[in-house]
């Protein structure tokens, strides 16, 4: 399935990408964030069935970033959630592109990602009452909608003249490879956006680790380690400040010699802290004109549960084939390049799309418009709940 994975990648990056001169001009950007918590008994995602939400620890988010070059656009959108499903991305997509309503902004310029909290709502269906009972819950998918597409309507309205510096970080200790301990990628990239006066408007980081400190007893919905991240660095930095989850498959997690909020708050901070360092010597980006390719396709499937999530009415895709449609998306501001993958992919498979890239900063949007579960190498074959 990976292969076929990055020979469509290839064909869209290999559309846009034959220059190597990435023209500037006038960048407006915009940002903005609003809050997508669960009501009180809203199913939780990613561990056991019939775990429900008993309250807020802290607070679940949508966060867009618009870039808009004049000519071109591209709206990035980033949920504090499990998973985001293909339908669900559509959703948002189509109510965003209604309430903002601009011919330039079409559907699939919206990209939205998941960070992969296992401390939000099951937004796969899967993780209901029993194993035969869907986990979904129409009120919530509804309340994420217009919460994200609020959000893309925020950031379409704020927009303004920006120019974007980027840098690196190594961010190692605690995020390791579970099942093979010496394939790890502890790098961090960052995309900063400064308005006119050289405020920030919006910092990206792109980093691989699954948000995974808190088990499966903790019925609080958080970001984990992330909602951690997002508060050290408001602290630290104003604008809206957006984690791009990274190749997390096979498995990338956070060491858990205890499951507290404590921990998971002081991971966030030290991720925190090396980005903020590591801005002090950001670059001007090259460019800033806009580029973007967009694939939607029949994805092999041979995946036995994705087939019967169907049969049993768990989820409204339609899996009981022998495809299941997905797509994947490569985009460009000046230099600076994004591809997503549609689930939680292992870290040789990040390193394969980067090479596609022919130049920098690099992002790998895991779990990008849709999450088709672990796509790893026949290395590892072990299952793992995600």
């Amino acid at each position: 399935m990976i292969r076929y994975l990055i020979s469509i990648l290839v064909m869209a990056v290999a559309a846009v990408t034959g220059a190597t001169a990435w023209a500037s001009g006038t960048l407006n950007v915009g940002a903005a964030s609003t809050t997508i918590n669960p009501p009180a008994g809203t199913f939780l995602g990613g561990y056991d069935h019939n775990r429900k939400s008993t309250g807020i620890h802290d607070d679940l988010n949508a966060k867009a970033v618009v870039f808009d070059d004049g000519d071109s656009t591209v709206v990035l959108v980033v949920l504090d959630a499990l998973s985001i499903q293909l339908f669900e991305t559509d959703a948002i997509r189509a109510a965003a592109v209604k309430r903002v309503g601009d011919r330039r902004l079409a559907p699939e310029r919206i990209i939205v990602q998941a960070t992969h909290s296992h401390c939000a709502p099951d937004l796969t269906g899967l993780y209901g009452a029993s194993p035969g009972e869907s986990g979904l819950s129409p009120v919530y998918i509804a309340q994420l909608v217009d919460s994200a597409t609020d959000a893309v309507a925020k950031a379409w309205s704020a927009r303004r003249p920006a120019t974007l510096t980027h840098t690196e970080a190594i961010c190692s200790g605690w995020a390791v490879n579970d099942s093979e301990p010496a394939n790890i990628d502890n790098s961090v990239t960052i995309l900063e956006c400064l308005d006119a006066s050289g405020k920030p408007v919006a910092t990206l980081t792109n980093f691989a680790c699954h948000p995974t400190v808190l088990d499966g007893d903790t019925t609080l919905t958080g970001a984990d380690w992330v909602g951690g991240y997002y508060k050290a660095m408001s602290s630290a930095l104003p604008g809206e400040h957006l984690f791009l989850q990274g190749a997390i498959g096979a498995w990338i997690q956070p060491k858990t010699p205890e499951r507290t909020f404590v921990l998971a708050e002081s991971y966030g901070k030290d991720l925190a802290s090396k980005v903020t360092a590591a801005l002090t010597s950001a670059k001007p980006l090259e460019g800033s004109a806009i580029r973007f390719a967009h694939k939607r396709f029949p994805m092999p499937l041979a995946n036995e549960m994705f087939k019967q999530m169907t049969e049993l009415g768990l989820t409204p895709r339609d899996m009981k084939g022998g495809a299941v449609e997905t797509e994947v998306t490569w985009f460009s501001v000046g230099a600076a390049q994004f591809a997503t993958h549609p689930g939680e992919t292992a870290p040789v498979f990040a390193g394969e799309t980067r090479k596609l890239m022919k130049s920098g900063p690099k992002f790998v949007l895991g779990l990008g418009n849709d999450h088709l579960g672990y796509i790893n190498p026949p290395s590892v074959l072990t299952f793992r709940p995600s």
